[in-house]
């Protein structure tokens, strides 16, 4: 049974078409079918419509929004911070291979369009908006929802990379607006032309497709107090950082973990780099000692010349004091 989701530029042809080839094959199809597309998910109606993903362009924008005050006086102004705010400009063909799949785009294209209404409710016999057209987009894994909690690595770095995948469910898209659609059925085009299904219908062979969305996050987007990006450690691209957990690695823990990229080397090349790793972890341990070393001799050193520079201070209090006849251990001494 057809879905929304399937891709199959043959389905609506007949298999006596002379109009059709039906030895091709179009492997967009089965990347399509893999889970290579572009979901849109409309929230007040729970309807989802699905593109192959001929990505023309795909571009992200962050712009941190700081409120100026000057001060008199002062050269630069005192910045605070406001937010900051996301937009996603989005760009995709839809070619196709048969007058029955543009018949198809077509109708998926329509789907789209319908995404940008809201919903009705009829009150008292009269229409009413019941729900904003809010929309969820899914690039495959480069556009997302950030699910809180799951964001975390895996034991080893390899297994976090190995375990990273996404899926083609449009329910998991990122939350959002969209804030414009420009379509361009390329009728002018005598490159791309147009299907004459019948008199007066005709079906774009390619149809272009631009938007900008504006995301809306569902957690907490920052900081915490404890020096980790709140909530979810995989913003914006559900890619757990492996990066972070090799900084926070001893020189062992690291060593251990390259273990696991010599299975294929061979026995000398393997006793080679660990003496190579021990020459390492001796040379960082030295390192950190010959540090802590002169630490302490720094403290040793400030502490003899602070108290020298102390008695030379009480020696010239003392002096001042005799000679103006008077002592230091009193509040009062004789004028000159």
């Amino acid at each position: 049974m057809a879905t929304d989701k399937t891709f199959d530029f043959k389905r609506y042809s007949a298999p006596t078409d002379a109009h059709e080839n039906h030895s091709l094959e179009d492997g967009s199809d089965a990347l399509a079918n893999r889970g290579f597309a572009i979901s849109f998910q409309h929230l007040p109606s729970g309807k989802s419509v699905y593109f192959k993903a001929f990505i023309t362009q795909f571009n992200e924008a962050y712009a941190p929004d700081w409120a100026a005050e000057t001060v008199y006086g002062r050269a630069d102004p005192i910045y605070f911070f406001k937010n900051t705010t996301r937009s996603i400009s989005l760009g995709f063909k839809i070619p196709a291979a048969s007058e029955g799949e543009a018949y198809e785009n077509l109708a998926r294209v329509q789907k789209l369009v319908q995404f940008l209404y809201p919903a009705y409710v009829d009150v008292q016999n009269a229409n009413t908006i019941s729900q904003s057209p809010l929309v969820r987009l899914k690039v495959m894994n480069l556009l997302e929802k950030s699910t809180v909690g799951l964001a975390s690595r895996g034991p080893t770095e390899i297994q976090t990379y190995g375990e990273y995948r996404s899926t083609n469910d449009p329910s998991k898209g990122l939350l959002g607006v969209i804030s414009s659609v420009a379509i361009n059925h390329n009728l002018e085009d005598d490159a791309s032309g147009v299907f004459e299904k019948a008199e007066n219908t005709i079906l774009p062979r390619l149809i272009d497709i631009t938007m900008e969305f504006k995301p809306i996050h569902e957690h907490t987007v920052g900081w915490d107090e404890s020096g980790e990006f709140a909530d979810n450690t995989s913003f914006p691209y559900g890619a757990p950082s492996i990066l972070a957990a090799a900084d926070d690695q001893t020189p062992a823990d690291r060593f251990a973990s390259e273990d696991e990229e010599d299975v294929f080397k061979t026995d000398e090349e393997r006793a080679a780099e660990k003496a190579r790793r021990a020459e390492t972890f001796a040379s960082e341990a030295s390192l950190d000692a010959a540090a802590e070393n002169a630490a302490a001799f720094t403290f040793h050193a400030w502490g003899e010349r602070a108290a020298a520079e102390a008695d030379e201070l009480a020696a010239q209090l003392e002096w001042d004091a005799q000679r103006r006849g008077g002592t230091t251990a009193g509040a009062s001494y004789e004028g000159e």
